[in-house]
């Protein structure tokens, strides 16, 4: 990873993923910053109202959340893009196995992975290949 801080913005209701992605994040570099967001219309909010240079470089998804789901948000997403001067690599995380989660992922453009919780060092790997 490069010297300057990187930004990750992580969607997910649960408090305690974001506690465990900050702290194995944590160990990987000291210069990146982890936002947390626990909805989707928060991150999207903070994604409009941020200046150009200080967007995140990744975004990590969850699927299942109350109000918006990760799906609700990649369609806000879409129209929010053409605004921004970079494309946001976005990772799907989630507890779901199902089949056709997986293969929706591999048709929406703006999703790079899917990986499923818990975390472990392989699936942390692949965050770390869009960082």
């Amino acid at each position: 990873m490069e010297d300057m801080n990187k930004i990750v913005y992580v969607v997910d209701d649960d408090e305690i993923f974001h506690f465990i992605i900050k702290k194995m994040l944590g160990h990987q570099s000291d210069h990146l910053v982890v936002t947390s967001f626990l909805c989707a219309e928060e991150a999207l909010e903070q994604l409009s109202s941020t200046p150009q240079p200080t967007l995140p470089s990744l975004i990590i998804l969850d699927m299942n959340m109350q109000r918006m789901n990760g799906w609700d948000f990649i369609e806000a997403y879409r129209g929010l893009k053409t605004s921004l001067k970079s494309t946001i690599p976005i990772i799907m995380c989630s507890s779901s196995v199902d089949v056709r989660d997986m293969q929706k992922v591999q048709h929406t453009p703006e999703l790079m992975a899917y990986i499923t919780k818990p975390l472990d060092k392989n699936k942390l790997k692949v965050i770390e290949e869009y960082l």
